[in-house]
């Protein structure tokens, strides 16, 4: 018996409104909540002082937590339940956070748990925010792209300013004023530049660039408005496929070169600033992503073969390369990165039930660290930290959360362009977490959250609806 097509959302009556204001949180969040919360702290990050500050200085994460508030609010009148979504998804992150709760009930550092909980419990907003509030809506993924878009664009833009020069002639305008004594800048610049943490005082009393800053600008990697290279890769991989396909749909009135010369444009530019970003997992994790979506086009099989053999050896040998001579020098980064792993490891195993806290991994390894070991405040794995600061259960839950909805989701997002993109970014993000942060970054968090549920019911909306053919 033929059934009638379910009624159009109305954009305003029946909450169609809510996906595009929440991409314009996330692309907020892109440009202003790039700091890893742990390290959002009064000494680090003074108050913003003045408009200026407000529009060229990280937020503070609480003002995050304050626009997540009234997110949910309007989270609240927008949603609807979904429709078909396996009931162990409704409650995972849910248990995943009591069992953080319980975790920073008994905390070896309270003070880096409270810098950390916070964010935990956004993220969990974030997912049931996608969850109810974005999948559920008629192109409620599609809708979230424009602000996701934008904020992502404003990140490469900020790479590419400090790749084509911004890093030299900031370097040039610290190193002449330190010259000059600083006498040719007003004091109250002066005094801007001491309470960001950007000039430090010597021991005679004169301000000088801080060497973390001098070591920033004097490298040709390139962080966007992320806290470093390796968290600005970690965006690009998550939304660029995103990015491109939402260009490619938004600009189909277009002539076939102009429509070319914007999607190329797109990709290009983020392509070029993980490349300038010099994170060599991230290259590794593109390549891996690359191949999976030139194994999905609709090309002969051979077609197919020679494309990713050339992608392969390509991205490879470019990659031996341009860090030829850091493989060279021991690739010191890779060699610290298994001593974290080392530390948080045997925390795991002392404490395998609730861990030593959430956030806590600074503590730990700084007590257990060899002296000619780095130090580090995160664990560079956000799987084994999870096991490290909350036990076992933690990783499970969020393994189960994060890896499972990648597997079980594949077979309803491969022919679906949209869907495709998102989940091909949130495989990459998933891929890059066993060596980096991103968890911990709200940036780079909330978003992984929000497509996650969003993900989840738009999959299941109709009852896995049809789905749209490859383009």
């Amino acid at each position: 018996m033929p059934t009638s097509a379910p009624p159009k959302d109305n954009p305003v009556t029946a909450g169609g409104w809510f996906p595009v204001v929440a991409g314009c949180f996330l692309g907020l969040a892109l440009v202003k909540f790039g700091n890893p919360v742990i390290l959002d702290v009064g000494v680090l990050y003074p108050p913003l002082k003045n408009l200026d500050e407000v529009v060229s200085e990280p937020w503070p994460v609480n003002w995050g937590y304050g626009l997540m508030v009234l997110l949910a609010v309007g989270g609240w009148f927008a949603a609807r339940r979904p429709a078909g979504v396996p009931p162990w998804v409704l409650w995972m992150p849910a248990a995943w956070l009591a069992w953080l709760c319980l975790s920073a009930a008994q905390t070896v550092d309270a003070g880096l748990t409270r810098l950390t909980m916070p964010h935990f419990a956004a993220c969990v907003a974030c997912f049931y925010l996608g969850l109810f509030a974005v999948g559920t809506r008629e192109s409620g993924l599609r809708m979230l792209r424009a602000g996701l878009v934008a904020g992502l664009l404003a990140v490469l833009v900020a790479g590419m300013r400090q790749h084509h020069g911004g890093f030299e002639s900031n370097l040039r305008f610290f190193r002449e004023n330190e010259a000059t004594g600083w006498t040719n800048v007003p004091p109250e610049q002066v005094r801007q530049l001491e309470s960001t943490k950007l000039l430090i005082c010597k021991a005679d009393g004169t301000p000088t660039i801080n060497p973390a800053m001098e070591h920033k600008l004097t490298s040709v990697r390139i962080f966007g408005t992320l806290v470093y290279p390796n968290a600005l890769a970690g965006v690009i991989l998550l939304l660029l496929p995103l990015a491109v396909v939402a260009v490619r749909d938004w600009t189909l009135r277009l002539s076939n070169v102009a429509r070319g010369v914007l999607i190329g444009s797109v990709a290009y530019l983020g392509v070029a600033c993980l490349y300038w970003s010099g994170s060599k997992a991230g290259w590794l994790v593109a390549l891996a992503v690359g191949v999976v979506a030139l194994l999905r086009l609709p090309f002969p099989r051979a077609a197919k073969v020679g494309l990713v053999a050339a992608l392969l050896v390509g991205g490879s040998a470019g990659l031996v390369f341009k860090y030829r001579d850091y493989f060279s020098r021991g690739a010191k980064s890779a060699v610290a990165r298994f001593d974290y792993w080392e530390a948080a490891w045997s925390n795991s195993v002392r404490r395998p039930v609730l861990g030593s806290g959430p956030g806590t991994f600074y503590s730990i390894y700084k007590t257990s660290k060899r002296p000619e070991s780095e130090m580090a405040r995160l664990a560079h794995n956000d799987y084994l930290q999870q096991a490290s600061d909350s036990g076992w259960p933690a990783l499970a839950a969020f393994a189960a959360l994060v890896l499972g909805t990648l597997g079980v989701l594949w077979p309803k997002c491969a022919a679906d362009d949209v869907r495709f993109a998102a989940w091909l970014g949130l495989a990459a993000w998933a891929m890059q977490a066993f060596v980096e942060f991103g968890l911990y970054i709200p940036a780079s968090g909330w978003t992984l959250f929000l497509l996650l549920g969003a993900l989840w019911s738009d999959c299941t909306r109709n009852g896995f609806d049809t789905p749209t053919p490859a383009r």
